[in-house]
């Protein structure tokens, strides 16, 4: 069993992530494919439709003496429905992809009191996700906008802002507050500890996106074969066959990285509330405590 609640070096919080999903692949990933899926399904359809109509018009452009209005048909296509129904989904996508892990997570620290890790289903993970949906959104979307404020004075303070907020939900899913309580709750949990939250959030930013790469082969391989007039005429369903590729499984692997945030949540309650070490001290006589991780340090 793994201690969600726990002190942990920077080090432990990389491999107990990689432990957490490798141990819980098959209930987490069941319950990612079925909460999470649908959503970014209709993402990548629409994003395949809207690439479509964005290569025709392309190769109607560059011969501009046959269809000179090809380049503002282009343009427009910016601001059709397809485009819209990208940007909605895959937003709603990575708000359900943070709200399964962090209810797995929640699911999982109650299972693991009982030895019932196995057994957790989807339903009991939906349970945790649906009465958060709607404060998840909000919280997603003011969050962005702090964050978009913050980047006007000079770049530097949005990173700051951004590194803030990426335990926003976490702290929502946890401890079910409102954004202000949340907005408050993260500024306190991540004082002194913003650098190895930045860290954090690079390092698996970094392996995430490079095995992302992986999804995203199928369709650069077509657009690849596109542009270089090797294959001019593709079926559309190809195109939305790669970006559904692409764009499924890079949503469901950023599912790694929200452990780890997760994770760090989990490591600044324990250092600042001792969460953790309460529940191992009234659990003597009935389960074994476990020890204390290292300390950090100063990063």
């Amino acid at each position: 069993m793994i201690k969600l609640f726990q002190q942990r070096d920077f080090g432990n919080k990389i491999n107990v992530t990689f432990q957490y999903v490798g141990q819980n692949f098959r209930t987490l990933g069941m319950a990612l494919l079925y909460i999470v899926g649908p959503m970014a399904l209709i993402a990548g359809i629409a994003s395949g439709i809207m690439q479509s109509n964005m290569l025709r018009l392309a190769g109607r452009a560059n011969d501009s003496s046959n269809d000179p209005m090809a380049v503002l048909q282009l343009m427009t296509q910016f601001f059709s429905p397809a485009f819209w129904l990208t940007l909605f989904f895959s937003l709603l996508a990575n708000v359900a992809v943070i709200l399964t892990t962090y209810g797995h997570m929640k699911v999982y620290a109650r299972a693991s009191e009982t030895g019932t890790t196995d057994s957790i289903s989807v339903s009991d993970i939906w349970a945790e996700v649906q009465p958060a949906i709607g404060r998840a959104i909000i919280i997603s979307i003011l969050s962005s906008i702090l964050t978009a404020v913050a980047c006007l004075f000079f770049i530097i303070p949005g990173i700051y802002v951004a590194v803030v907020l990426s335990l926003s939900l976490a702290v929502t899913m946890f401890e079910g507050t409102d954004f202000g309580p949340t907005f408050e709750r993260c500024f306190k949990l991540i004082r002194d500890k913003w650098w190895s939250t930045f860290g954090l959030i690079v390092v698996m930013g970094i392996i995430v996106g490079l095995v992302g790469l992986i999804f995203a082969i199928p369709s650069g391989i077509i657009g690849f074969l596109i542009g270089g007039k090797l294959l001019p005429d593709v079926p559309t369903v190809w195109l939305m066959l790669g970006n559904v590729i692409a764009l499924v499984g890079r949503t469901l692997l950023n599912a790694v990285l929200y452990t780890a945030i997760g994770f760090q949540y989990t490591n600044l309650v324990e250092r600042q509330e001792g969460r953790g070490m309460i529940s191992a001290i009234d659990s003597i006589g009935t389960n074994p405590a476990h020890p204390r991780a290292s300390d950090e340090g100063s990063f």
